[in-house]
């Protein structure tokens, strides 16, 4: 598939007529920008993390400025223009609704680097996992998703988020647990938890694959450097959910398996 038509895909990126006028060498320049964000993104998160323990606002409204330029230089228009009138309301608002509004806006940024990333990866490497459906259109039977997560709580969120797709969900709390429900069901989809006790994610996929299940596997994590993304993409990924789970992300995302 076309890098255009790959970007074009990318709900947080504005993009539909811009890529239309975008010559060759523009494109190229435009995609240099989105390395050079993909690859700032996860220091600069880590300093506004930091500023905000520290409940520095100062410098909190100094790094999402900076932040906000960059959003513009990518044509992420909304979240660019969301940004701006929150900066010029922080004076005004009280602390913790700049925390809920800071901790929403650094988990939607590592989704778009991890979009990002995966138009690139999947433009290089075009063997990667087709998106199979949960739903069976011969057959029209609801298929399965195998969702581990050690957190229960974090699996109470992705089932509450998923009530509306049609789909079966099947819960466990670590790696053992999952692979003995693999003895028995094969899953159109399996949803994994990188940082788990004992078995982690990757390790588990491995071991999904040499069961013979070779469904798209779906990562939840809440990280987005690129050696972290690399790795997991190179361990079977097809997509990620990002941490703390956001419902209305998750489901979009599992849609997109239909």
């Amino acid at each position: 598939m076309k890098m255009r038509e790959r970007l074009r895909g990318i709900p947080d990126l504005i993009l539909t007529k811009r890529l239309q006028m975008m010559s060759n060498i523009q494109l190229d320049a435009y995609t240099a920008l989105l390395y050079s964000f993909v690859d700032s993104f996860p220091a600069l998160e880590a300093e506004i993390k930091t500023a905000m323990e520290a409940k520095d606002f100062k410098s909190v409204t100094r790094h999402l400025t900076r932040l906000q330029e960059i959003l513009i230089s990518i044509h992420a228009d909304e979240l660019a223009d969301e940004c701006w009138k929150r900066l010029n309301n922080f004076d005004e608002e009280r602390p913790d609704k700049i925390e809920t509004y800071v901790s929403f806006l650094l988990s939607t940024l590592n989704a778009l680097s991890i979009d990002i990333q995966l138009a690139f990866y999947k433009e290089e490497d075009e063997s990667l996992p087709v998106p199979s459906g949960c739903l069976d259109k011969e057959a029209n039977t609801v298929k399965t998703i195998l969702a581990v997560d050690d957190d229960a709580y974090s699996l109470d969120i992705f089932k509450t988020a998923l009530k509306n797709v049609s789909c079966k969900i099947i819960g466990a709390t670590s790696g053992i647990s999952a692979l003995g429900v693999l003895n028995n069901l094969k899953p159109a989809l399996f949803v994994l938890d990188i940082e788990m006790p004992g078995m982690n994610g990757i390790e588990l996929a491995a071991e999904i694959r040499t069961h013979g299940q070779n469904a798209p596997i779906m990562f939840i994590t809440g990280k987005s450097s690129k050696e972290y993304v690399q790795k997991c993409m190179q361990a079977g990924a097809s997509d990620f959910i990002i941490k703390p789970i956001n419902p209305q992300d998750a489901a979009k995302r599992i849609q997109r398996f239909l």
